[in-house]
Formats: C-alpha cells, sequence, structure tokens
C-alpha cells in the first residue's frame, strides 16, 4: 500500500529573486563547470546548500541564515505538488510532457510497496546523510513511476494542470518547468485513494545512460585466469551485438580488448549479467563490496 501525504514544504520567497537563477539539476549530475555557473547566478543559488564547500555544519549554518533572512520559508499550509516538466526528445524534433507529483511517503522495506532498481553505492548516501543529519530538510527528491492503468492519477494530474501554475521557468537544457501547489483536503485525499494500491519502482531517471565498470585494485588479479573462465571468448569489443539466448560483455585487459558470450535468458539485462556472472562469481565483488566502491568505479 503506497501512503502519501501532504507536507509544509521549505519554498524560496520572492526575497531570494527569479527562480531561474535559484534552481539546479539533481546534485550528482552537476559538472564542475556548471556547478560555477550556478553559484555566479545567485548567492541564494541552492548549489550553495546541496553542494557545500566547506562542512556539513557550513551548509546548515547558511540554510539558517537564510531561513532568518526570509529567503527561504516553510509553507503555512500542508500541500502535494503537481510537477511538470516539458522537453526536447533527444535526436528529434519531438516534445515530452512528463507530469507527477511531489509529496511524502511512509518509509517501509524494500520489496513490498517500493522496488530499488539497482544497489546504491555506500558514498554518496553517507554524503547526503550527514548533510540532511546537519540541515534537517530533505532536498533531494526521489524519483518513483507506478502503474496507473485506468489513468485515474492521471486525471487528476491533468486537472489540476489546467489551471495556471503558480510557478514556470525554463532551464539551460531547454526544460520548461511548471509547479501548482494543491492544498484542497478533498483533492488529496481522492490522490491518496488512488494510490492506495499502487507498487512503486525507484527510477533510474535520466542519468542511467550506458555506463562502464573499471575493476581496480584486487590482490593477484589474474586477466589470462579470467578470460580463460568465461564463455565465448574472442577478441574485440566492436560491436557489442548479443546473440541470441546470450548476453555479450566487453572486457578491457592488458591483455587487450575482448568480449564474452554469456548464457542469459531471454530479456535478461546485461548489467544483471555482468554483476551476477562475472563480477561476484569471478572476481569477488558482491553487492555489499561494488556499494563500498573499494573495487569498482563507473
Amino acid at each position: 500500500m503506497a501512503r502519501v501525504h501532504p507536507f509544509r514544504a521549505l519554498r524560496y520567497t520572492p526575497a531570494a529573486g527569479d527562480i531561474a537563477g535559484l534552481a539546479t539539476l539533481p546534485y550528482d549530475v552537476i559538472p564542475p563547470d556548471l556547478e560555477e555557473q550556478y553559484r555566479a547566478r545567485s548567492p541564494y543559488n541552492l548549489v550553495h546548500l546541496i553542494l557545500p564547500r566547506g562542512d556539513y555544519a557550513g551548509a546548515a549554518r547558511r540554510l539558517a541564515e537564510w531561513r532568518a533572512a526570509g529567503i527561504l520559508a516553510a509553507e503555512t499550509e500542508e500541500a502535494i505538488y503537481v510537477y511538470e516538466q516539458r522537453f526536447p526528445a533527444p535526436g528529434s524534433r519531438q516534445w515530452l510532457t512528463r507530469r507527477g507529483f511531489i509529496a511524502l511517503g511512509d518509509t517501509e522495506p524494500y520489496g513490498e510497496t517500493v522496488f530499488r532498481h539497482e544497489f546504491t553505492l555506500s558514498g554518496p548516501k553517507e554524503d547526503r546523510f550527514r548533510l540532511l543529519q546537519a540541515t534537517r530538510v530533505q532536498f533531494d527528491s526521489i524519483f518513483m513511476l507506478f502503474a496507473d492503468p485506468q489513468h485515474g492519477v492521471q486525471a487528476m494530474l491533468d486537472t489540476a494542470a489546467a489551471h495556471p501554475p503558480e510557478l514556470e521557468y525554463s532551464d539551460h537544457q531547454q526544460t520548461r518547468h511548471r509547479l501548482w501547489r494543491i492544498t484542497d483536503p478533498a483533492w488529496i485525499s481522492r490522490l491518496q485513494a488512488q494510490m492506495a494500491d499502487r507498487k512503486l519502482l525507484e527510477s533510474p531517471g535520466l542519468r542511467c545512460f550506458a555506463t562502464h565498470r573499471l575493476v581496480h585494485s584486487l590482490p593477484a588479479f589474474d586477466p589470462a585466469a579470467l578470460l580463460a573462465s568465461l564463455p565465448g571468448v574472442a577478441p574485440g569489443i566492436d560491436p557489442l551485438v548479443s546473440p541470441p539466448g546470450r548476453v555479450r560483455i566487453g572486457i578491457i585487459t592488458a591483455l587487450g580488448e575482448h568480449h564474452a558470450d554469456v548464457p542469459a535468458p531471454e530479456g535478461a539485462l546485461n548489467v544483471v549479467v555482468l554483476h551476477d556472472r562475472i563480477l561476484a562469481p569471478l572476481l569477488g565483488i558482491t553487492p555489499e563490496v561494488a556499494a563500498s566502491g573499494s573495487h569498482l568505479a563507473y
């Protein structure tokens, strides 16, 4: 059962300036050059809080200063926020619209209502947790997907979006952002009822492009032994087109470029095959080791 709740958001006030100079991309996809642009746009840009220079206590002090100066203020009413993004589809002239909502959700063990799409790294989780501890503010949302076969939730969001938005701006990627604040108790109750039987999937968002695994610092690593233990090994990694019933994995070692054709069920994800058939059993890189970052980089 997916339980969602309204909340009193901490938001920028008009004293902070134009929202276009304050908003940022998610913290973990901000390259250094864009980070500097954000910092230069406004002394109140969110980057000063989500990527603080110095310790986490410094971010907490800055947050307190902004609140005292009236730059940030908590809403007086609990609300759920309808959020829309309109953006150009990569490689085409088509524009896409994505619409959802922002709310609080109950925490519970994975596999009951909330399902994760991957194991995550311990370092970034520790970083965000320490920022949360210092500031007592959750700066980042968790992007979730859910099935809506009867379009009940979608219809509610579409109705809300038919009104003028409370907030609207475009970012440097040509994405148009619009936000509606919903405080009507009846609307919120209907949404909660619609969500009651949903399962939620943590989404990888737009960040999960094809990613290489860089294996390093393994004791007594023998590339020849690794290649000998893999099925269907042949030279070269281009093109990496999987034959039927197999997943082709490219491998680059001191011995050169090779690929392995690993047997796998139809529709198996190549990343799952890589981790379950190669990294864990052959190299000892279990999910726990991968999360620690001690032998794996991306």
